[in-house]
């Protein structure tokens, strides 16, 4: 999550209606473990911490005592390591360097050659001076991003005019976990369609989802609405890509939060096991804030890993786009004012597919708006151009996970028996749920991926990619002006994306923003997916004004002003993306969308 966390909303609880906003914390801080002695600090820091970390660790060890306990992920210099066995990526020699400073070894991250280490505030200069450590990143918590969705999309084109259902396509989602809900299962022959279910949350016994966010996210993706189908039901509630098939990658706990290192562990079981399920999609709802450049964080790299190896990552942008937390008529984004550079991590890698919200706001399609708290672009630090795509994603109708936290903190968000069953029994249990956010447009999304693929099997991420940002419906607010930074390329159109034969002849890198001597913010066409070069062969299937509007995204007074996220001072300030509240809380959305 970007900005102030009291400026801030987090979506994945639903709006029921436009109103102002209640905040509740539900969670706090995972990765502090602190027991430290009363009014001891720590002296000042050399400067090898900061010159090998993100921008997290000197910020927390500001406030740190000197017993606390910090969480990070060590990425490892092979070429200074002590170990003999590189080839097979074996750090014990350095892990036992790490246990000498009374370290501890939480994960191996051999997927891009770290460790996720937990070990005394004090001991962090230490822990920098080691030779074979290269870079240093906090393990910072990451947290959830919480029946227009097939309409709205042309997912139901896709079934009636194409008769694509997802079969044959596995998509993994990376979550809370997902239970194992009727409308997961084959109708015909009853067996479940989640092919295996990984639990990678530390001290956990199982996979199953106990927060209810990854069970909503896979009924988007697929459910095929059997709890729902029949003559004593009045709606039928689907998912974009009912007969897809999935593999359930619990990385959240119950609360809906983690830490980095588990969502990286999840990313590596989906390559090791890639072949063996057909895993062609990667779902992710979750994210944390940009504490560095992607080339350096370690949650991008894994997810580049995976985009590399053939299977198209989908990441949510994040549900930060208010600037204020309180509405104001006299700013934009109805009242909020618009919070740029508030995309999270994974989501502000320029390989993955970046997922920002939609709303209905009057059941008419062309009518559609952003989601007031959609995260808006560029990213922090690097400057790229996100969101990719918007989708639907507020108030959407899924599964329900029975016992989960969600439902027990939000009963009003269970969808009655009667809107969708003719005369219901009493004592009948609902089977759906309703949550907004990017956390489910993203899996609108991933659902729409897997039409493509199934449709065919052999396109590659970058043309996937391509293919959905050429063919999205160009966006514009309701006064007719448009900004990229909001919607990207545009709102999804599934059939035009099934349609489309463009391919990718290069990476289909979202592009960067760079600012001109005469303070406009432009597009930077150099090797980018959207840049003047175009990535779709000699001919350009699509030039710059084409994609993404006109050259100049911004005046002088908008992004390049000097209290926006391209002045030195906004962008990691203590009362801004660095402070402590702001990284380690989670404000939730109780009311307006």
């Amino acid at each position: 999550m970007f900005g102030n966390r009291t400026n801030g909303a987090s979506p994945f609880r639903p709006a029921p209606k436009d109103q102002s906003a209640r905040v509740w914390r539900i969670w706090t801080c995972v990765c502090l473990l602190s027991v430290a002695l009363p009014g001891t600090r720590l002296p000042a820091r050399a400067d090898i911490v900061s010159d090998k970390s993100d921008h997290f660790i000197p910020h927390h060890l500001k406030t740190a005592k000197r017993t606390d306990w910090i969480h990070v992920i060590l990425q490892i210099d092979s070429s200074a390591s002590e170990s003999k066995h590189q080839q097979h990526k074996d750090f014990t020699a350095e892990e036992q360097q790490v246990r000498n400073l009374g370290g501890e070894i939480i994960q191996r991250l051999p997927l891009i050659d770290a460790l996720a280490v937990r070990i005394p505030a004090q001991q962090m200069t230490a822990l920098a001076s080691l030779p074979f450590v290269m870079h240093m990143s906090e393990d910072v918590p990451v947290h959830k991003h919480d029946d227009f969705t097939r309409t709205h999309t042309g997912a139901d084109v896709a079934l009636q005019q194409y008769g694509l259902d997802g079969t044959g396509i596995t998509v993994a989602v990376l979550d809370s976990g997902i239970y194992p809900h009727q409308d997961l299962t084959n109708p015909t022959t009853g067996a479940s369609r989640i092919l295996a279910n990984v639990d990678c949350v530390p001290n956990t016994a199982n996979a199953i989802d106990q927060c209810g966010h990854g069970t909503h996210v896979a009924g988007i993706i697929g459910g095929n609405g059997s709890a729902s189908t029949g003559s004593q039901f009045s709606h039928t509630y689907k998912g974009i890509a009912p007969n897809v098939n999935l593999i359930n990658v619990r990385v959240l706990d119950q609360n809906g939060s983690g830490a980095v290192s588990n969502i990286i562990a999840g990313v590596q079981w989906c390559l090791a096991n890639q072949a063996a399920y057909n895993i062609r999609v990667m779902s992710m709802s979750v994210g944390h804030p940009v504490g560095e450049s992607f080339s350096q964080d370690p949650l991008d790299q894994a997810v580049e890993q995976a985009w590399k190896a053939g299977i198209v990552v989908v990441c949510a942008s994040g549900n930060n786009g208010r600037l204020s937390g309180s509405n104001n008529p006299n700013t934009g984004n109805e009242g909020w004012g618009i919070a740029y550079g508030s995309v999270e991590v994974p989501g502000n890698d320029p390989y993955v597919i970046t997922v920002g919200a939609m709303k209905n706001y009057d059941g008419i399609r062309v009518d559609d708006r952003v989601a007031t708290y959609s995260s808006r672009g560029p990213s922090l630090v690097d400057h790229t151009l996100k969101p990719d795509i918007m989708a639907p994603g507020n108030l959407v109708i899924s599964l329900l996970c029975p016992g989960g936290t969600l439902e027990g903190e939000m009963p009003s968000n269970i969808v009655p028996p009667s809107q969708y069953m003719t005369n219901p029994a009493s004592g009948t249990q609902s089977q759906y749920f309703i949550l907004s956010g990017t956390s489910m447009a993203t899996p609108v999304v991933s659902g729409a991926v897997a039409l493509m693929l199934q449709a065919n099997p052999n396109l590659t991420p970058d043309t996937v990619k391509g293919r959905l940002m050429m063919t999205s419906d160009k966006w514009n607010f309701p006064d007719g002006t448009t900004d990229s930074c909001t919607f990207g390329t545009g709102f999804l159109n599934i059939p035009a994306a099934l349609s489309c034969t463009a391919m990718a002849t290069q990476p289909a890198l979202s592009p960067q923003l760079v600012q001109t001597s005469s303070g406009a913010v432009v597009i930077s066409g150099t090797n980018t997916a959207c840049g003047t070069n175009a990535i779709w062969g000699t001919n350009a299937l699509w030039g710059l004004n084409a994609i993404w509007g006109t050259n100049a995204i911004w005046g002088t007074n908008t992004l390049s002003a000097s209290n926006s996220i391209y002045a030195d001072s906004s962008a990691w300030s203590d009362d801004a993306v660095a402070a402590d509240d702001s990284i380690f809380e989670e404000s939730i959305l109780g009311a307006g969308e």
